[in-house]
């Protein structure tokens, strides 16, 4: 099995307890080859990251994060400032892999793997980029994206590449072409670039192996109001079998959750899986980070826990599914100018 992470010292740890989590059940799978792309983690944490990977038989590999901007000439930006771009590596990973690799599993660092992931990466590709699980998206942050009738948009957090069909179709060449169309700006990163180049050809695999922070915070008929979905591919039963039989969990941001699971006094839903394989890590006695959340941040989430659970939603939805893509329209018009 070939896995890939990036990081970078802010994240070193959380990425440790990952590779934890994914070593500790997956100990039937006879290799497990893990390649961490970094940007500018120290010496210190490279040396700790190696010796989980000793420690339980695997191998691990380190690769500098090229600065694509520079790389490819063309100016990359985000619209949001607090990312970083580690995301547009995954564009790119037939640079990174040997050519015998044909398929790669791609997680972000805020996972926790709970389960065997055997079956999961030796399931069928054929014809597909790349396997990932629905996130549940509106109409209007699907024009945004620009994403086709027949596409389903994906999380990039846990994505099962076909490396193989990567290169026979030369994708990092299309990558770099619609970068370069668009001026170097997309809404959601690499994700969009993701879900609009390779719609209709993507596996929509079950919500199990990518239990985001929305699963474990919302029902289901919550979640439907919430997000608005303009199709979903998974039934109430379905997720809340994700729930309760996670195979991958994936912490992601939302603002209903005062402060993640490598934060103190996290008050995630799902924290006693992440705060399990820390126990299990190099950092168990380390304290976990301080909230450096942002005042304006913290008064929002705390209002949304002051409001009424049905209004928070009704106004939660408005704001997501039709304030802000007006904002994000505007940001696009302008960035797409050359």
């Amino acid at each position: 099995m070939y896995v890939i992470y990036h990081s970078s010292d802010a994240f070193a740890s959380v990425t440790g307890v990952s590779m934890v989590s994914l070593f500790e059940n997956n100990r039937e799978i006879d290799e497990i080859h893990v390649l961490c792309i970094e940007r500018g983690m120290s010496e210190e944490n490279k040396e700790i990251l190696k010796g989980i990977a000793d420690q339980y038989g695997r191998t691990l590999k380190f690769m500098v994060m090229p600065d694509w901007s520079e790389k490819l000439n063309i100016n990359i930006r985000s619209s949001k400032k607090g990312w970083l771009g580690f995301g547009f590596n995954r564009l790119f990973i037939t640079e990174y892999l040997p050519e015998e690799i044909d398929r790669v599993l791609y997680l972000d660092s805020d996972t926790i793997i709970e389960k065997s992931l055997k079956e999961f990466w030796e399931q069928d590709l054929e014809g597909y980029y790349l396997a990932g699980v629905d996130d549940c998206l509106s109409s209007n942050y699907r024009k945004i994206v620009e994403l086709p009738e027949n596409g389903v948009y994906v999380n990039s957090g846990v994505l099962l590449i076909n490396v193989k069909k990567w290169r026979e179709e030369d994708v990092c060449r299309k990558c770099i072409k619609l970068l370069v169309e668009k001026n170097g700006f997309f809404v959601f990163n690499e994700q969009s670039i993701i879900n609009s180049l390779f719609a209709g050809e993507i596996k929509i695999i079950p919500q199990n192996y990518n239990v985001n922070s929305l699963v474990f915070l919302y029902k289901y008929e919550e979640l439907l109001k919430l997000r608005r979905p303009y199709q979903y591919s998974y039934t109430k039963e379905e997720l809340e079998d994700a729930k309760t039989n996670p195979v991958i969990t994936h912490y992601t941001g939302n603002f209903f959750v005062r402060r993640r699971p490598w934060v103190e006094n996290s008050d995630h839903p799902h924290l006693k899986a992440f705060l399990y394989y820390r126990e299990k890590s190099p950092w168990k006695s380390v304290p976990l980070a301080k909230d450096s959340r942002k005042a304006g941040t913290r008064f929002w989430t705390e209002l949304c826990h002051v409001l009424p659970r049905s209004f928070m939603i009704i106004l939660v939805s408005f704001l997501y599914n039709d304030s802000r893509p007006l904002f994000l329209q505007r940001k696009l018009k302008k960035n797409r100018v050359k």
